[in-house]
């Protein structure tokens, strides 16, 4: 896999659901709106803020998205998972919890050690850094209480495929995930790091019915006979009003 890319992966989709009386509510919002007031690419480059600022040794499977105000205040992030992972998460949530996350992207900045002024390439070329370790993905899944999510078949082409705009993170104060992830212990936790561009498949689900859903997804990054690593992850989530 090329690098100096890295991937992640949180939880993946939902279907649209025609029926008017069906027992589930949420529903995959599309990329062409501005879901809860801010358009994909905005969601992916909180989210990458999010992740990247965890603490390791506390991680949270779902977090909160650092808007404040108006509707996206209520968005929520599922977690991320790099590398070679097959595992079961249990959580809770409430009804008017809407949820925001990659079902596997890639990112791109400037850490090293030895530390550098994190300048090295422009946003133009991490963006094709990760463009470039984003064509190794060769599957997308995600089904939602058995029933497969539409579009993702292609992950080159699929309408969910963003590229965030150039941001900024700061690393956690202990656990950072550089060191842990990137062995780039060197970079010392509460550093501001800029820029950086992600590229992935991601969702945004309108909140949950009250209740038990299964989100199930899967990726495979390299070839699918002989892969560099694949994902298989599922979100055991309950829903309960607040």
């Amino acid at each position: 896999m090329p690098s100096p890319g890295r991937f992640g992966v949180a939880l993946a989709g939902l279907m649209l659901l025609a029926m008017a009386d069906s027992a589930s509510a949420e529903e995959v919002l599309p990329p062409s709106a501005l879901p809860y007031d801010l358009s994909y690419e905005e969601w992916s480059a909180k989210w990458c803020q999010w992740n990247f600022g965890q603490d390791t040794n506390h991680a949270e499977w779902v977090g909160w998205s650092g808007v404040c105000e108006g509707p996206g205040s209520r968005v929520r992030f599922l977690a991320g998972a790099p590398g070679q992972i097959t595992v079961t998460r249990k959580i809770t949530i409430d009804v008017q919890t809407p949820l925001f996350f990659p079902i596997v992207s890639t990112t791109d900045d400037n850490t090293a050690c030895p530390i550098s002024d994190f300048t090295t390439n422009t946003p133009a070329e991490l963006a094709a850094a990760a463009a470039a370790n984003w064509s190794a993905v060769t599957v997308t899944t995600c089904a939602i209480d058995g029933v497969a999510v539409a579009g993702l078949e292609n992950p080159a082409s699929t309408d969910y495929l963003v590229v965030s705009p150039p941001f900024s993170y700061t690393t956690a104060k202990e656990g950072g995930a550089l060191g842990v992830i990137e062995g780039e212990y060197c970079i010392p936790g509460g550093t501001t790091i800029y820029p950086a561009v992600a590229e992935g498949v991601y969702l945004m689900l309108s909140p949950f019915s009250p209740g038990k859903h299964t989100i199930h997804n899967t990726a495979v990054v390299g070839p699918v006979s002989a892969p560099y690593f694949t994902q298989d992850i599922t979100y055991d989530i309950t829903v309960i009003r607040p």
